[in-house]
Formats: structure tokens, C-alpha cells, sequence
């Protein structure tokens, strides 16, 4: 009789254990409905990886582009500053998509605080992600790059992930966006920093 009731306790306890769990993911019903509706749901990790890896790739190309002209130009062609962009340029990237997987579900969880931290937390985060990427790509340039790199990574960072996640926050449900929503964002958001930079 006392193992049935254990047996039973124990079972209640994980059910009521799911249920939190459950509630944590959805605010209401509504949501998980919505959720259900997704035709190709991205977890928040892989979303936010994504979206590391190609800020990690293209505001830097854009950056290597303007300052270097990525050692390729119609006068003067430099395969060294050309090879050293590329590498820089996949460091970047690399390290951005892990970054992006690392802060993915402490992005995510900021669907239940307030706006005024959700914008905190994100300046924040994008300052975390630029500092790191940017860091590590420039140190391959003779090691004083690092500084620059984070000088230039650092806005890129908090701009990018200011504007995507509120537009995360309000699109996600159950720790999935859909990917028709999140490629138009992640994408728009990427190419205007880039086509920024070259425009500066």
C-alpha cells in the first residue's frame, strides 16, 4: 500500500512538474495554438545562432570592404590582406554563431520581463556578442586588431539586437518563431547594418 502511494505521489509530483514547466513556455492558451499553426518552427538557439552567424559575416565583410577593400581592388591586388580578411571574416562569423546559440534561450526567457529591461538586456547582450566576435576576429591581425574589432563590433551588436529582440519577443511562441517571420527580420536587419557601413 505505501509503494502505490509513493508510486502515485511521485506521479502526481511530475505532473504537476510538466504542467509548471508547460506554463513557463506558453502565457496562454492562444499562444500554443499559434505555435501548433507554425509551418517551420526555429528553436530560439538555432534562431539566434543564425542570426550570429550572419552578423558575424556580412557587417564585418562590409567593414573589412570599406577599410581594406578586402585587399582586392582594380589598381592593386593583395592576395596576403585578402586571405587575412577572409580568415578574419569566418572568425567572426564562427565565433558570432556561437555566441548567438550561448545567449539564445537567455534571449528567449525575455518574453516574461518588461519591456524597459527586455531593450536593457538586449543593448547589453549586443554589447556581450561584439565585444567577443569582433574581439576574436581582430586579434588575428597582429593582435592590436582585437581593439578595433571591438570598437567596431560593440555598435553593430547592440543595433542589431536592439531591433530584433522585441520583433522575437512579439513573434515567438513556445520558444519557436516561425521561419517565415524570422529570415525576413534576421536578413533585413543584417543587410542594412552592412549596407550602412558601406555607405559611411
Amino acid at each position: 500500500m505505501n509503494q502505490e502511494c509513493a508510486a502515485r505521489l511521485n506521479w502526481l509530483l511530475k505532473d504537476n512538474a510538466d504542467a509548471a514547466e508547460h506554463r513557463k513556455l506558453f502565457r496562454n492558451d492562444f499562444e500554443e495554438d499559434e505555435m501548433m499553426l507554425m509551418r517551420h518552427p526555429l528553436p530560439a538557439r538555432k534562431a539566434w545562432a543564425t542570426f550570429g552567424l550572419m552578423l558575424g559575416t556580412m557587417p564585418p565583410a562590409a567593414i573589412f570592404g570599406r577599410i581594406f577593400h578586402y585587399g582586392w581592388t582594380t589598381v592593386d591586388r593583395d592576395l596576403t590582406l585578402l586571405g587575412l580578411c577572409l580568415l578574419m571574416n569566418i572568425v567572426c562569423a564562427v565565433v558570432g554563431m556561437a555566441m548567438g546559440a550561448a545567449m539564445g534561450r537567455s534571449l528567449d526567457n525575455l518574453k516574461r520581463a518588461s519591456w524597459n529591461k527586455t531593450v536593457l538586456l538586449s543593448l547589453w547582450y549586443g554589447a556581450l556578442w561584439g565585444a567577443v566576435a569582433g574581439g576574436a576576429g581582430g586579434l588575428l591581425f597582429f593582435g592590436f586588431g582585437a581593439i578595433v574589432g571591438i570598437a567596431c563590433a560593440i555598435p553593430v551588436g547592440m543595433a542589431a539586437f536592439l531591433l530584433l529582440t522585441p520583433l522575437h519577443r512579439l513573434l515567438a511562441r513556445g520558444g519557436m518563431i516561425d521561419a517565415r517571420h524570422f529570415w525576413p527580420l534576421a536578413c533585413g536587419i543584417t543587410m542594412t547594418i552592412a549596407a550602412l557601413v558601406l555607405s559611411l
